[in-house]
């Protein structure tokens, strides 16, 4: 009998142990990604420098392909660079702050109101947009509901 108890209790020990790691793990892995991992702060961040940088490669493939369809084809990279240079009036864009303010989520799209200061032209200029994001497996999409214009 008192190796059943013994048994019993070396069970229970061992299963509270692996509660316990999994929890810190799980807890270790939180901390991680909310410090160092992809955030839908760090994703608009890199988003709007890269928009900044010129680096349309960048913003091209964090745009989901439901919205770079143009009269039932995929635009290409070179026609989305041309479209952001026409956004862009053929100016040099000096980003000055971007401002990050979530709105709402709901599931795996996050909302944010984004307020851009920058400079187009050598004028000062600010914009303010309404973002969605969503996780598409381990990338950020980055839509706007609404037509962004600078």
């Amino acid at each position: 009998m008192r190796e059943r108890i013994d048994l019993g209790a070396v069970a229970v020990g061992a299963a509270a142990s692996i509660l316990v790691i999994a929890a810190a793990v799980y807890v270790g892995y939180q901390w991680y990604q909310s410090r160092y991992g992809s955030t839908p702060q760090r994703a608009l961040d890199r988003y709007f420098s890269a928009l900044a940088g010129g680096e349309y490669d960048v913003m091209y493939d964090m745009t989901p392909d439901g919205d770079l369809m143009v009269l039932g084809r995929k635009l290409s990279r070179g026609g989305f660079a041309e479209q952001v240079e026409q956004l862009l009036t053929g100016e040099e864009l000096e980003m000055e702050d971007i401002e990050l303010d979530p709105v709402a989520q709901r599931g795996e799209y996050h909302y944010f109101r984004v307020i851009l200061h920058y400079r187009l032209g050598g004028t000062g200029k600010v914009a303010r947009l309404l973002v969605e994001l969503r996780k598409d497996e381990q990338d950020w999409k980055v839509t706007y509901p609404f037509t962004p214009s600078l």
